[in-house]
């Protein structure tokens, strides 16, 4: 299998360092056709990279006629990459894993999504491609989702590589173009920046005000909840609390733990809790009850 004109967006500490490891490893000392600095056309050199990089917004080299196969660096945020790839999802997170990068997105490989649908998913924002037929994660950009749990739990399909990197596949590659979209639209949905996505972008901008009972014994944070439904967004900002540590420094918070006063509450929330990470508890007998565990409950849906 041949991914041909493959489109991804990586991002990580050296946006830099990424440019210039794609650029060996994908056009190998190629002298580029045309080279565009903050969207204008300079002379081309071998050393485009070195000259342009650190005096400019952007610099994009294109080692072919048109735009088919280049590079284009957003200095300090991201690298887009576009060539022909020999090898399917299983041999792409394997090349993926050996670069630093934190999160990638994937153009979509159907025009028709955006020119006679006019369908232009949710993603990571910034200069990331919305989601098209994949995304990516490594190490430490795990840390961009609510939990590693939401992985697990969302209509697509998940491929493991070295160095702790995971490929999510949102629609087969050989469907058409509307078979396709109508595959991807839900995960494209989850894994965005929607009500019911699970991504955390940085800097996260809050919509609920994070307070509770501080349990300084465990690290944990507790909301007390009765007589109300806890909305996806309201645990999307829970796990950004949990991960940013917004409470005071003398507050680390490892956990947060919504604890419902009624357990036929608690039982209902279980589900939409656990994908988030976050605790559910409730009270039994007068005594504060745990239900959450490290496997899903029964009524959470795993990936294809």
């Amino acid at each position: 299998m041949t991914l041909k004109d493959l489109g991804l967006a990586l991002a990580g500490a050296d946006p830099t360092g990424l440019t210039r490891t794609l650029s060996e490893q994908w056009f190998q000392g190629e002298t580029p056709q045309r080279v565009l600095v903050d969207g204008h056309a300079v002379p081309s050199s071998a050393d485009w990279l070195d000259r342009h990089a650190h005096a400019s917004d952007s610099v994009a080299a294109f080692f072919g006629p048109g735009i088919g196969r280049g590079l284009v660096l957003h200095v300090g945020r991201l690298v887009k990459a576009t060539f022909d790839f020999d090898g399917g999802p299983e041999q792409l997170v394997e090349t993926l894993s050996r670069y630093p990068f934190d999160i990638a997105s994937f153009r979509s490989r159907h025009r028709e999504w955006q020119v006679n649908w006019n369908y232009m998913g949710p993603g990571f924002g910034g200069a990331h491609y919305p989601h098209g037929w994949a995304c990516a994660f490594r190490g430490q950009g795990h840390r961009r989702l609510v939990s590693r749990r939401w992985l697990e739990t969302g209509p697509w399909r998940l491929h493991h590589g070295p160095d702790d990197t995971t490929l999510v596949q949102f629609h087969e590659l050989g469907l058409d173009a509307s078979a396709a979209l109508e595959m991807a639209r839900s995960g494209h949905q989850r894994m965005g920046h929607s009500d019911e996505g699970g991504f955390l972008h940085e800097p996260y901008v809050y919509r609920n005000e994070i307070k509770g009972f501080y349990d300084a014994d465990r690290r944990v944070l507790k909301v007390v909840v009765l007589g109300r439904t806890v909305s996806s967004v309201e645990m999307r900002d829970a796990c950004a609390a949990r991960r940013d540590n917004v409470l005071a420094p003398e507050q680390p918070l490892d956990a947060i733990a919504f604890v419902f006063l009624d357990p036929d509450e608690a039982r209902a929330h279980l589900p939409r809790l656990w994908p988030y990470g976050l605790e559910c508890w409730t009270i039994i007998d007068g005594r504060e009850t745990r239900l959450d565990t490290d496997d899903p409950p029964e009524a959470v849906g795993g990936h294809t």
